[in-house]
C-alpha cells in the first residue's frame, strides 16, 4: 500500500513538472518576442520592448486579483479577446504599446492555461 502511494505521489510530481516545463517552453515560443522576461534593460535600449516587461504584468494580474485561478482567467480572457476597457495597466501604457493584439491565431485557451500557470511559478 505504502509503494503505491510513493508512485502516485511520483507520477503527480511528474505530472506537474512536465506542465510546468511545457508553460516555460510555450512563454518562451509564443510571449518573449514583445515581452520582456528578464530584467535586463537591453531590449529597452535597443528600442526592442514591444509590451511592458512580464514581471510588471505579472504583479498587475496579482495585485488585482485574488486568487491565482482567478488571474490565470483573466490571462486568458484578456490574450484571446484584448480590450482597452480591460488593461490592468494606466492608459499611457497603451498609448506607447498599442494595445496587445489578440492571440486567438497563436495560442490556443489550454496552451494560454499553461502559460498563465507557469507565469504563476
Amino acid at each position: 500500500m505504502k509503494n503505491r502511494w510513493i508512485i502516485a505521489l511520483l507520477l503527480s510530481a511528474t505530472t506537474l513538472l512536465s506542465a510546468s516545463d511545457r508553460g516555460a517552453e510555450l512563454s518562451e515560443e509564443k510571449c518573449t518576442s514583445c515581452h520582456m522576461t528578464s530584467s535586463s534593460s537591453a531590449k529597452l535600449k535597443d528600442g526592442k520592448m514591444h509590451a511592458p516587461p512580464m514581471w510588471g504584468v505579472m504583479k498587475k494580474v496579482r495585485n488585482n486579483f485574488k486568487t491565482k485561478e482567478e488571474g490565470i482567467a483573466f490571462i486568458t480572457d484578456y490574450t484571446m479577446n484584448p480590450a482597452s476597457e480591460k488593461m490592468l495597466f494606466p492608459k499611457a501604457t497603451e498609448e506607447y504599446f498599442g494595445l496587445m493584439p489578440s492571440m486567438r491565431e497563436t495560442v490556443t485557451n489550454e496552451e494560454m492555461k499553461q502559460i498563465a500557470e507557469y507565469l504563476y511559478r
